[in-house]
């Protein structure tokens, strides 16, 4: 997986793509253009979208060539995709388009973004970096498409690790913000708070700048040259919160050398097991239960998956259980543990995305247990919520993820950037 994340270093970037439609080197329209035709060339292999807008994006291109104040545009004529459980009118698509955007279509997501693959009835979006492999899920279209450089950003949402996953699939990078930071809603109710919306972005440098526009400049850690404060530190776990599995040595290895950029730059480093929630229970009956009123409140799909009849059953039987004192108590224990400005740093997989099959059609346990093998360091920070991000650590070339206290984007972005330059930054 290492030796193929190296291309998408290579991919147009949003920094690229917005200068040059500011300066007037390259028109919104050829930049979309360019986009589509990136899709019709490389979709019909990937599968990653689910409707593409060629008349509607290309429209919007000769209208944002009109404006007048294209050339302020921080993401002027920037071409990126939906995911498609997410409509053009909510808040932080509206904020993406204003800033000079323009969504050229719909990624895939499996039924009710609940898996960590993304499959569908005939229906398997690949892995652009890892050609045979699940791209990760539910944002799996999402980051399909932009790993293979048909957009040079996509939307995603986060419920239980769907930006990350795929983030980490793919070899992109991705922030999973505090709840409330970002801007929209994630269906009806969040997933009892756990779901956010975000992105996925082929660097960390990007993900700043669309972090900043998204945040109306509440985090803003675009400039590379803001540093560390002077009591930034690091904890290193790489034991996951489920059943004490740990990461294969090469995923493991990534995140101590994550680590050591740190150490390299004076700030303190220490190994350490942190007090995950013990009982699995309330992050799973918000999980399910959230698939459960989505059942209950929403049009019921043609065809309902037994995977996801068994997973809404289990959230009818939990929902019950479901009260804020749970994450509080659980919260604070970490808490406790990342002190100031103190980050985590774990692996972001424990083995390599598994191989496409058609997990739609398998039960529900089985797409369970293959869940937790390959992602069990992701969802525990849905269930906090505590901000996490997904960067490439270079020298490996393999993902890992940064954890930090509620609030705490900024410094959480910088860290990433940190590692993503090798420790030149600040």
């Amino acid at each position: 997986m290492a030796s193929n994340t190296s291309a998408i270093r290579n991919l147009p970037t949003v920094h690229e793509i917005a200068a040059l439609v500011r300066e007037g080197k390259l028109s919104p329209v050829d930049s979309v253009q360019r986009s589509l035709d990136a899709i019709a060339r490389l979709d019909g292999g990937i599968h990653a979208f689910r409707e593409v807008w060629v008349d509607r994006a290309l429209q919007a291109a000769r209208e944002l060539e009109h404006s007048e104040n294209l050339s302020e545009l921080p993401l002027a004529g920037v071409p990126f995709a939906l995911k498609e459980n997410t409509a053009l009118e909510n808040p932080f698509v509206q904020q993406l388009t204003s800033a000079g955007a323009i969504a050229v279509g719909t990624t895939v997501n499996p039924q009710f973004c609940t898996w960590g693959t993304t499959t569908l009835p005939g229906l398997a979006v690949d892995n652009p970096i890892l050609p045979g492999h699940t791209p990760g899920g539910s944002s799996g279209g999402s980051a399909a498409a932009v790993a293979a450089g048909m957009v040079p950003f996509a939307q995603g949402n986060d419920g239980m690790g769907s930006l990350r996953i795929p983030a980490a699939c793919c070899g992109l990078s991705t922030l999973k913000a505090t709840p409330g930071t970002m801007p929209g809603r994630v269906g009806g109710n969040d997933w009892y708070g756990m779901s956010v919306q975000g992105v996925l972005t082929v660097n960390n440098e990007d993900l700043r700048l669309i972090t900043k526009i998204l945040t109306n400049g509440m985090v803003d850690a675009e400039d590379p040259a803001k540093t560390l404060p002077e009591n930034f530190a690091v904890s290193v776990d790489t034991t996951a919160p489920v059943f004490g599995l740990k990461g294969a040595p090469e995923y493991v290895d990534a995140a101590q050398q994550a680590a050591r950029v740190f150490a390299d730059k004076g700030f303190a480093v220490t190994e350490k097991n942190m007090p995950y929630p013990l009982n699995p229970l309330p992050m799973l009956a918000r999980w399910t239960a959230g698939v459960a009123d989505q059942l209950r409140d929403e049009p019921r799909p043609d065809h309902l998956e037994w995977r996801n009849r068994v997973h809404a059953g289990i959230g009818r039987l939990l929902r019950f259980t479901i009260n804020g004192r749970q994450v509080a108590r659980d919260g604070a224990r970490i808490e406790r543990e990342l002190p100031g400005d103190t980050i985590l740093i774990t692996p972001a997989l424990a083995k390599n995305p598994p191989r496409i099959r058609a997990w739609h059609r398998m039960p529900w346990i089985v797409n369970l247990l293959s869940n937790l093998r390959f992602t069990p360091y992701v969802s525990t920070w849905n269930y906090l919520g505590f901000p996490a991000g997904i960067v490439v650590e270079p020298t490996s070339g393999l993902p890992v993820q940064l954890i930090a206290r509620p609030t705490q984007e900024r410094i959480l972005l910088t860290a990433m950037e940190t590692i993503a330059s090798g420790g030149r930054v600040g």
